[in-house]
C-alpha cells in the first residue's frame, strides 16, 4: 500500500511539473492605446507621440509601430503585430 501511494505521489508530482506553459510572440514597442502613446517621446501634436496619438484614434482600430519605417508604422489592428 506505501509503494501505491508513493507511485502515486511521484506521478502527481511530476504533472504538475508538466504544466504547458503559454508562450507568446515578440510585439516589439507596438502602441495600441492612448496610455501606450504616452510613453513615446514628443508631444501630442509633434514627434512620434503625436503621430502615434493619431494613428490610434482613428475610427477604425489601429495600432502604432515606433520602430518600423515611416509609411509603415500605423497599421489595422487585426490582433496581429
Amino acid at each position: 500500500m506505501r509503494k501505491i501511494r508513493l507511485s502515486i505521489g511521484i506521478l502527481i508530482a511530476a504533472g504538475l511539473l508538466a504544466v504547458p506553459v503559454a508562450f507568446s510572440h515578440s510585439n516589439g514597442h507596438e502602441s495600441r492605446t492612448i496610455a501606450d502613446c504616452e510613453k513615446l517621446p514628443g508631444t501630442q501634436q509633434a514627434g512620434e507621440r503625436g503621430q502615434c496619438l493619431k494613428c490610434v484614434s482613428r475610427p477604425i482600430k489601429h495600432h502604432y509601430h515606433p520602430d518600423y519605417p515611416n509609411g509603415q508604422r500605423c497599421r489595422p489592428d487585426n490582433g496581429k503585430p
